[in-house]
Parts: structure tokens; sequence; C-alpha cells
């Protein structure tokens, strides 16, 4: 049996029907997007969004975000990115039922589970307060979670959240994007064993990339609003506006992920 999932991030949306990100129109190309997704030959279990659904914490950029996700013939599922308000999300935005909460009220992130053809998926949110950076970092009371299920339980499971762990390769972006604590996330993943977790999935990067460490899946999905350069000398990220439309499509069957980009014109 196959599970297929789709994976989105970034879509930074603002509170105008024309704001734009770097001349890159983000409206447009988010409902190009949902076009792509819903004219797809097979009906995905789930379109899981990693995150940026806003480019700032205004209302109406919810509501916009809200207004093109409900046209999707999937249920959609988010996690909180660095521009994101949890608040917000949760009052204009659509959540499906199945969600089982990790983290209580007051702690104000929207960290979740949820059950799909027998593999949980852990939807977790790094985000910290905005005067500390982009980077991100996983309350304890996650990561309590995530340890206590791969020791106690043994069934599949991947992870999304917006952050990545571990350095990828590029000056700016391993200097100031990954979780601080991204290594002992990362060694509780180890632990579980690739045979039963399929990957870690996130965003935040604005670019594809597939990434082992330890035999541990990272996956990364570029953003459809723009791209970052990722060169390994980078001292700063520079935007690329003009390029594909991206989503990733995720299959997970008989212990295997398969990820596959789509691209299509802007």
């Amino acid at each position: 049996m196959a599970t297929h999932l789709i994976h989105l991030s970034d879509t930074h949306f603002g509170p105008e029907r024309e704001f734009t990100v770097r001349g890159a129109p983000v409206l447009d190309r988010a409902r190009r997007v949902v076009e792509e997704i819903n004219a797809l030959p097979f009906q995905p279990a789930a379109v899981i969004h990693t995150g940026d659904i806003a480019n700032d914490p205004f209302d109406e950029a919810y509501r916009i975000a809200e207004e093109v996700f409900s046209d999707l013939n999937a249920p959609i599922y988010y996690t909180t990115g660095n521009h994101d308000d949890v608040p917000m999300m949760r009052e204009h935005l659509t959540f499906h039922n199945g969600m089982n909460p990790l983290v209580p009220e007051s702690e104000n992130r929207h960290a979740y589970t949820i059950e799909i053809d027998g593999i949980a998926l852990f939807i977790l949110d790094g985000k910290v307060p905005p005067e500390e950076g982009p980077h991100g970092n996983l309350s304890e009371t996650q990561i309590s979670a995530l340890t206590d299920f791969v020791e106690n339980e043994s069934g599949p499971f991947a992870v999304f959240n917006h952050f990545p762990a571990l350095p990828i390769g590029s000056k700016w972006i391993d200097n100031n994007l990954p979780l601080k604590n991204g290594r002992e996330f990362h060694e509780i993943l180890k632990s579980a064993g690739a045979d039963r977790f399929y990957g870690s999935f996130f965003g935040h990067l604005h670019r594809g990339l597939q990434i082992y460490h330890d035999n541990i899946l990272y996956s990364a999905v570029s953003s459809p609003a723009c791209q970052f350069t990722a060169g390994p000398n980078d001292e700063y990220c520079d935007f690329l506006p003009d390029v594909p439309i991206c989503f990733n499509h995720i299959t997970f069957a008989n212990g295997i992920t398969q990820v596959k980009e789509y691209t299509f014109p802007s």
C-alpha cells in the first residue's frame, strides 16, 4: 500500500491580493499550486504545509490563505514558520479532525500528530521569538513526546517542521536557519532506525534539497514564491524571484520513501 502526500512550504501570503515577494505575485502562484495539485492523476491523502504561510502576521494574509487552500481536493495540515502567528492561524485556517496535540495550549505552539495509513506524522513547531532571529528550536515538550514515541511505539513515522535540523553545506543558511537543538532532534530520529523512520521534511530554505545524515533522510521543498541562493561560501542570502513554481510529491510504500519535485512555469 502506498501513501501519497503533497509537501509545500513558504507561500508568504501578504495582507493584499496584489502582495509580492521580490516581485513574485504570491497569490497567483499559490493559486497555480492548488490547480496543479488538484489536477494530479492520483488523490493525495493530505497536503502538508511546512510554514511561513504568511509573510508577516496579518489577519488578512491568513484569510487569503484559507480562501486559496479551501479549494484543495485533499485535507491540508500546517506547521508554524518563523513568519507565522499561531493565534491567527487558529482563528482563520481550517483544521481537520484527528489532530492530537503534543503541547499544552499555554505553550502557544502548533504541534500535533496525525495518523495516515498507519503512519504517524509528527507536525512540529520550532518557532522562536522574532528577536532571536530566523533559526528554530523545538520545545522540551515536543522533544519528550517524540522520544516517548520512538522508545515505546513500534510503528513507522515521519516528521514535518519548518526548520532544517542540521547543516546543509551553505555558510549563511547553516549559520542562521537550522534548529538550535537540531543535533538532539537528529539523535532521536537516528535511534529509531531508518527501517521505521520515513524522513524529516521541512521548508525555510526556499530551495529543494535531499540530504542524508547517518542514513536519515532530510528533505526540503522549494518556495512557490521565490528561492534563496545557497552557495557553499555565501555570506548572505540573495533572492531569486523568477523561478518555477514547485511542490513535492512524497510517497511512503513498503519502507521506501520517494520524493518527486513537481515544477511548472510561473
